[in-house]
């Protein structure tokens, strides 16, 4: 994010008690989406509700922030700020999320708004500066795991608009942008089924990433719908937590097997490129010993030996989609939450191979 945006919303940098646009739109008894509209001279409120905002601003001494936008009236337009609420992970280190933080951006800036990083940590009890200033046009949270149902609760406690990505809330009707998980994972076993596999392994992620839970029943919905029985030992939990390689150690165990897999399904690249390496350590090749599936479809994915067959979405068209949505909240142009998915799609490269290329 430009350093400019942050530093907008440092410690220095807002005034103590100075009232928000909130206050506003409680002095005048309308939603936080008319006052929005009001100060950038949009159309959508009464002219009774206008004077209302303007009585309410005035009395308050409120002083919105101008970000050099004209409106057609010529009036200086307000700027928009959208809180981006992440976990503690290095987002912009994982090629995914970082793709689309950079589309959102992007539209971010077409549509006239600034994004303002925060971090979200459920071990402390205070919600970052970002959401209780209060003077948010909403806010975005990306990611899940950590960011969990009762964490989301205490954001939309707040009032504030709140927009979920890659996650969702089992507990409330919130809007969020996802891929569709559960499809994809059901094209990558779908896949190695087409290729005359029956032995399909699955490499799973931690249990506290909701997106992992759809893509374990794709697996099972897609070895269901073939006839093949589940075979329990070759479901491979996580065990790889806080190691640098994930799927490295869930690999060696399905190794380890009395009668191997002759294909896995990795929930991620990232367990993708750590069962690669414990293949290749054992001495066994892909896909000539094992077809190798990931999910995620991330750059690298191309350039491993061999190159990975992965199923992945338009993580650039996600960002946009997501901006778009919570542009549509700021306006309140909306007609209640929905839940959008992001198809995806299968790329095929050369660590897949049909069955009969694979070692007994």
């Amino acid at each position: 994010l430009p350093a400019e945006c942050v530093g907008q919303h440092t410690e220095t940098g807002v005034r103590m008690g100075a009232p928000t646009m909130k206050d506003v739109a409680a002095a005048a008894g309308v939603s936080l989406a008319a006052v929005s509209l009001y100060l950038n001279d949009r159309a959508g409120i009464s002219q009774a509700t206008r004077e209302r905002i303007a009585a309410a601003i005035q009395n308050l001494g409120y002083q919105p922030r101008a970000n050099g936008r004209k409106t057609k009236s010529g009036q200086q337009a307000i700027a928009h700020y959208i809180g981006l609420l992440t976990e503690k992970l290095p987002i912009y280190s994982d090629h995914f999320y970082a793709d689309v933080i950079h589309a959102m951006q992007a539209e971010a800036d077409r549509l006239g708004y600034s994004l303002v990083l925060g971090t979200l940590d459920p071990s402390q009890s205070a919600l970052p500066r970002v959401v209780t200033e209060q003077n948010m046009s909403g806010h975005i949270v990306i990611g899940g795991g950590d960011i969990t149902d009762e964490l989301i609760a205490r954001l939309a406690a707040g009032g504030a608009r709140l927009l979920l990505v890659d996650n969702q809330s089992w507990s409330q009707e919130l809007d969020s942008v996802m891929v569709d998980n559960q499809r994809g994972a059901y094209l990558a076993t779908q896949h190695l089924l087409d290729l005359g596999h029956r032995r399909i392994a699955i490499i799973c992620g931690p249990r506290k990433y909701k997106t992992l839970h759809s893509r374990y029943h794709g697996y099972l919905a897609a070895l269901h719908d073939a006839g093949v029985l589940i075979d329990d030992r070759l479901v491979q939990s996580s065990i790889s937590m806080g190691q640098s390689r994930k799927g490295y150690l869930e690999m060696q165990k399905l190794l380890a097997l009395t009668e191997r897999p002759t294909a896995v399904f990795a929930v991620s690249d990232r367990a993708a490129f750590g069962a690669l390496d414990a293949i290749r350590d054992a001495g066994l090749r892909v896909p000539d010993d094992i077809s190798l599936v990931g999910f995620d479809n991330v750059n690298s994915a191309a350039h491993t030996y061999p190159p990975l067959t992965s199923v992945g979405a338009d993580r650039q068209a996600m960002g946009a989609v997501a901006m778009h949505r919570m542009h549509d909240l700021v306006r309140g142009a909306t007609n209640g939450p929905i839940q959008i998915a992001v198809y995806m799609h299968l790329v095929v490269r050369q660590s897949t191979a049909p069955l009969a290329r694979a070692a007994p």
